[in-house]
């Protein structure tokens, strides 16, 4: 933002009237934002200079069925960090944070459903030696 803003200026003192900087003009500035992980679509997006998390799921086609919504990592040059966005759609947790250009966000997968996984697993083993015993009948 202040490379930006001294780049306008440098271009102002030259004269140069002529020169647009995309998205100063408009009030329109633009970041790019990874979100990887357990969203809906995946990738690089643009998003305003001040979007904050919910806006970059959103953007990401939201949460899958599977996302933890309570470990996100939110991943910038200066650190890394976890939000818990379920408790702040509770109404219980910390603001959405904001974000900064280049960031990564990254939804972890919930192993809380692990026993649906170990279910389908049993239930198809269950069939196979049912369909096998029952051909071994006849």
């Amino acid at each position: 933002m202040v490379a930006l803003f001294l780049l306008v200026s440098v271009l102002e003192a030259q004269g140069l009237d002529g020169y647009i900087v995309p998205g100063v003009e408009t009030g329109n500035l633009k970041m790019n934002v990874h979100v990887w992980g357990e969203v809906v679509s995946p990738g690089t997006y643009m998003l305003p200079i001040d979007a904050d998390v919910v806006e970059a799921l959103s953007e990401a086609g939201g949460p899958s069925d599977k996302a933890k919504l309570d470990g996100i990592r939110i991943i910038t040059s200066w650190g890394e960090v976890d939000y818990d966005l379920a408790a702040y759609l509770r109404g219980e947790g910390l603001p959405a944070p904001a974000l900064t250009p280049g960031t990564t966000v990254f939804v972890p997968v919930s192993r809380s459903d692990w026993w649906k996984e170990a279910l389908d697993i049993v239930y198809k083993i269950i069939v196979t030696v049912n369909l096998v015993w029952l051909m071994a009948e006849r």
